[in-house]
């Protein structure tokens, strides 16, 4: 009874929002208003325009630039002749910024004190109108590569946006060198060929905790496997960290919480991102479209598993991108123009997180790998085992069921539409199907695809 009464409240809530959003003279905010910005943490730097006096990257820290269309900025970084070592690049434009598919984004180069190429990335944005954080890349390997970047002394590293971009704003860039400790020997073996290619492991099943996503990668908060779920403004990314040993692979899934019996949910099939980042920030994979005909939205990632050797894999960047043990990021994206119209508040989103595979040896370090950012810790391990309770203090952790039904049902202020019949059908829909999923505690989480 008590969930029936829900339902008509909630009906008559929704209806009633939806009637005032049909009403002369009223519109809908931005898409991305209200989204929390990509947070860049760091000490200040300021690229120089040449290499001559560019600022030097110390390895193991944290820089935080900006960088305008058409504009290319210079530093340098200090490398041995052992030790392989990563520049990664987060430019970050705000959300709601005007973005442009595959013509805006930005370019990381590292080059040899001869000016030979190391090691280049070019991350983009994939969807017109989503501005959402690109991270990637450039490396220098020991075992590969010309010989120039052999060598040791001063490299250089320049951070390029593409020009012509309808978004005039300086972009935030978060700057990290990491220096990985050269190896004595032990595994350093590729992984089992046709690994990478293998069937995504199947996604957890389980009541999803709670758990904040951070607004970077300095602050993502740290998940094992199981089945979590956050609550994201149209517009943001939030980050997790996943721990990740030898021999493992990361699988993930990201859903919107719809019944995928609810036709209308095909409306927001592209509503969610989600991509994979090993511990230097290079992208690992990117979310593909998982659900099938009938089915809600969902968007998945399962990488190869981590070996050494994958860094000098012909297979492609996403292998060569699991080529060290240690945190791995997830990053999940709502996309504002894609539920603008129909969910304009905080949209609960369920994360299956399963790290697949028996940890085995891997190579043994010169230096210990964790103090410059590579391997496991014995806490890291133990959470990548286990589905621990929501953090003490995590304020979506703290209410009781009794709160968090009160919370849903104030939620259909967000999912209230615009003024034609079509949308009220969608708000009526999502709000009766919520409810009845709270009230079928075995019921799971629908799922959603990526773009």
């Amino acid at each position: 009874m008590k969930d029936r009464r829900k339902v008509r409240a909630g009906l008559a809530a929704a209806a009633a929002l939806c009637a005032v959003a049909a009403a002369p003279g009223t519109s809908l905010a931005d898409g991305a208003a209200g989204a929390r910005a990509y947070e860049a943490r760091g000490t200040r730097i300021s690229g120089s325009d040449g290499d001559a006096g560019a600022p030097s990257l110390a390895a193991g820290r944290t820089y935080v630039d900006s960088v305008a269309p058409g504009e290319k900025r210079y530093y340098g970084v200090t490398l041995d002749t052992k030790s392989a070592a990563y520049v990664s690049a987060v430019a970050a434009p705000r959300p709601g910024a005007e973005v442009t598919s595959y013509r805006d984004g930005v370019k990381v180069t590292l080059e040899s004190p001869d000016g030979g190429i190391c090691g280049t990335a070019s991350p983009k944005i994939e969807t017109s109108g989503v501005a959402y954080p690109l991270a990637d890349y450039a490396s220098r390997q020991i075992d590969s590569g010309p010989a120039s970047c052999h060598q040791a002394g001063r490299y250089v590293v320049t951070v390029e946006r593409q020009s012509g971009s309808p978004d005039p704003e300086r972009w935030p860039v978060e700057l990290r060198l990491m220096v990985e400790p050269p190896v004595k020997g032990g595994a350093t073996g590729a992984a089992p060929e046709g690994s990478s290619s293998s069937p995504a492991p199947e996604a957890p099943d389980g009541t999803p905790l709670p758990r904040r996503g951070g607004r970077g990668f300095t602050d993502a908060p740290t998940l094992g496997t199981g089945v979590w779920k956050d609550e994201i403004t149209p517009g943001e990314t939030h980050y997790y960290r996943v721990p990740v040993d030898w021999g493992q692979r990361l699988a993930a899934t990201a859903e919107l919480s719809a019944d995928g019996k609810d036709q209308s949910t095909r409306l927001l099939d592209r509503a969610l991102a989600l991509h994979a980042y090993n511990p230097a920030r290079g992208l690992a994979k990117r979310g593909t479209p998982a659900a099938q005909d009938g089915e809600s939205p969902r968007t998945q990632v399962a990488t190869a598993p981590v070996a050494y050797g994958n860094r000098y894999a012909n297979t492609g960047s996403t292998v060569r991108a699991m080529s060290f043990s240690g945190g791995y990021f997830l990053a999940v994206t709502l996309n504002p123009p894609q539920v603008a119209p129909h969910l304009n508040s905080p949209v609960p989103v369920v994360l299956r997180v399963r790290v697949a595979g028996d940890a085995r040896g891997g190579p043994t370090y010169d230096e210990d790998p964790v103090k410059a950012g590579f391997g496991l810790t014995a806490a890291d391990r133990r959470a990548a085992k286990r589905h621990p309770d929501a953090a003490e203090g995590d304020r979506m952790g703290a209410s009781g069921s009794g709160a968090a039904d009160s919370k849903d049902a104030l939620r259909v202020v967000g999912y209230a539409g615009i003024g034609t019949g079509t949308v009220l059908v969608l708000g009526l829909g999502v709000w009766t199907l919520t409810a009845r999923r709270r009230a079928s505690a075995g019921r799971r989480y629908g799922p959603p695809p990526a773009w």
